[in-house]
């Protein structure tokens, strides 16, 4: 390990030793006053000056950013007016109205209201590419100061990781975003109908070639018994576009950065393309995947017992229920991801350290806007915020971990407010951030922590990596170079999709050829120049893959038994 980075870890461990005593303190009670020394005798003196009372500090008022996913019951109400829109009222420190945003129509929402001045001021936002372009465009604040006069609680979460600051910083040198840690998890997952390979007297599949041989049995074999031929092998829409490509060593970003090598990854995208393609061309998946945007067809189509591999992320209550209703004898197993010819990787992880949030340039009362982030991220208003009320809505099971009173109860009060605790650091949590101690208080909830569990153990690992680099940790590209990325990638992608549905008409080869000449007509290489310049200075000090796993093996040491 290079010097830089053995004081960067030296000064992680430091810090973080910090944050395990402010965790161990989260459920203790507040210190005593130290004693004073004792004081001087009391003189006579002259009656002071009477002073006029301070005038009390008028109570701020702020618009929020919140994904909108459908989920509130009806009973519950919407993002204007919920049972935690008031108890964040009541509890916190300004007043918020949240401004709702689909999930997965998020950019061009922002967007639009960025363009009408009418963007929220504190913008909750996953992708890194959209807040590198948003704050490109200057439509993002500076809050190096703010943090500084009006931070308590995230202020001491940066001194804690000093990686929040690093990351959270732009190529002016000013800080722009606010982060989380977390423990390093499974994020894309493989999961596979464990009965029907069972009925079909298979085993789990190991390499790319045997994936395809088990969809195709899937498709064929008539693994749901009921004669005939209207199952699937597995889907084509949703992550699997990502998980396949993960499968030949194509990861979140172009670019691969391995020793001394820099590489814009073109073979293994086309590898990952040909294979698709393939699964395509035998009706092993649904044929009209394109249209299923956000995968919810997939989903269906899982849950409904039409699908042998569903590639998506972790499923939740709801659909593990919803799928053994539909599928009473059905079991579920997590697949590793097959090698492929350019060895064995896992699809997307987690990020640790994740960038969540930025200020609206146009924001009036930043300091109102900080005071709600350190009331959200402290993490007693985080545990209430994702579990419930105490007492009401959980208890501490044997872990001293929150367990659900009454299940049903929660889904209807509980079960929305995941996006709300974004911000939230759960690694401050201890060891209940950690999937082993999490509530197993029903058979759907033991089931899916047994799930996760196997997630973590089939894709967190250095003998199986991620393939790239995750894109939140590359630096941001200069103006005129991220309007060339943004300009062709959706392009680029669309060539891909079209030599998966074309048939012999377009090839992977074609578009291969076709997606590296927009590249390079459209500036690419100047891109590719950048990262490659930036590699080449900056890989003793980057947080590169080697970073990431020794921050979750690390983590998880100083954590899990907290």
């Amino acid at each position: 390990m290079k010097n830089g980075k053995q004081r960067w870890k030296r000064s992680v461990w430091m810090m973080a030793a910090g944050a395990a005593v402010a965790v161990a303190g989260c459920n203790a009670a507040a210190p005593q006053e130290a004693e004073q020394e004792a004081a001087p005798p009391k003189q006579e003196t002259a009656a002071p000056e009477t002073k006029a009372p301070a005038e009390p500090e008028q109570r701020g008022s702020i618009t929020v950013s919140m994904y909108d996913r459908n989920n509130i019951p009806p009973e519950e109400g919407n993002w204007d007016k919920n049972r935690w829109t008031e108890w964040v009222s009541e509890n916190g420190p300004v007043d918020v109205k949240y401004v709702t945003v689909p999930r997965w129509e998020s950019l061009q929402k922002f967007n639009t209201l960025f363009a009408s001045n009418a963007a929220p001021d504190l913008i909750l936002e996953y992708d890194t590419g959209f807040r590198n372009q948003w704050y490109s465009q200057k439509l993002l604040m500076p809050i190096d100061d703010i943090v500084a006069q009006h931070s308590t609680t995230y202020k001491t979460l940066m001194e804690q990781f000093p990686q929040l600051k690093k990351l959270g910083t732009k190529d002016d040198g000013k800080l722009y975003e606010i982060g989380r840690v977390s423990p390093l998890t499974a994020g894309h997952i493989i999961y596979i109908r464990q009965d029907w390979l069972d009925k079909l007297g298979l085993a789990a599949p190991n390499t790319a070639e045997e994936l395809f041989e088990t969809a195709k049995a899937f498709a064929e074999g008539d693994p749901d018994g009921n004669g005939q031929k209207d199952t699937f092998g597995l889907n084509l829409s949703g992550n699997a576009y990502s998980i396949l490509n993960h499968m030949y060593g194509y990861g979140e970003v172009m670019w691969r950065f391995e020793g001394e090598d820099f590489v814009h990854e073109w073979d293994r995208l086309k590898a990952g393309v040909a294979f698709q393609k393939r699964l395509f061309d035998a009706g092993v998946a649904d044929k009209d995947f394109l249209a299923d945007k956000n995968g919810e067809k997939a989903k269906q189509d899982f849950l409904t017992g039409k699908l042998g591999m569903y590639l998506w992320q972790g499923l939740s209550d709801k659909d593990y229920d919803t799928f053994l209703q539909n599928n009473p004898s059905g079991k579920l197993a997590v697949l590793p991801l097959p090698s492929s010819e350019f060895g064995q990787f896992s699809p997307v992880t987690g990020s640790p350290i994740q960038m969540v949030g930025a200020f609206n340039a146009a924001a009036k009362d930043p300091k109102a806007v900080m005071q709600y982030i350190d009331f959200m991220i402290d993490p007693k208003n985080a545990i209430t915020i994702q579990n419930g009320i105490e007492g009401t809505h959980w208890q501490k099971n044997e872990n001293g971990c929150p367990t659900p009173i009454d299940p049903e109860k929660n889904k209807i009060e509980v079960s929305y407010t995941g996006d709300m605790g974004m911000m939230a650091s759960s690694l401050l949590y201890g060891k209940c951030a950690f999937n082993e101690n999490k509530a197993q208080d029903t058979e759907t909830k033991k089931a899916l922590v047994q799930l996760a569990i196997a997630a973590d153990a089939a894709y967190v690992s250095r003998e199986r990596p991620i393939p790239t680099l995750k894109p939140e940790y590359l630096p941001v590209l200069p103006q005129d170079l991220s309007t060339v990325v943004k300009n062709v990638e959706q392009q680029m992608k669309d060539l891909w999709l079209r030599a998966i549905v074309s048939g012999a008409e377009y090839t992977a080869e074609q578009a291969y050829a076709d997606a590296k000449n927009l590249w390079d007509s459209a500036g690419g290489k100047g891109v590719d120049e950048f990262y490659a310049n930036w590699y080449k200075a900056n890989k003793a000090n980057a947080f590169l893959l080697e970073d990431l796993y020794q921050f979750g093996e690390d983590a998880k040491k100083l954590y899990a038994n907290q």
